[in-house]
């Protein structure tokens, strides 16, 4: 993600990452904006900035909606 980010320009504060489980920690920890599922192993929540939903409760959409959509 830090390859992509600093390959397109994009400011570490200006990215977003969502995740459930262990593999995912260290890219919620490097995101400007850490999502854990509603879902995630409980390590990852602790680390996010953010939990939402479970995946299969259209978490990712819900958290768009709030962080992104509705931002003020």
């Amino acid at each position: 993600m830090a390859h992509l980010a600093e390959s397109l320009g994009i400011e570490q504060s200006e990215t977003m990452s969502f995740g459930d489980q262990a593999n995912d920690l260290t890219m919620i920890e490097w995101a400007g904006c850490g999502v854990a599922m509603g879902n995630a192993i409980d390590d990852l929540k602790n680390v996010a900035q953010y939990v939402t939903a479970s995946n299969d409760d259209e978490g990712i959409a819900k958290a768009l909606e709030a962080l992104v959509f509705n931002a003020e």
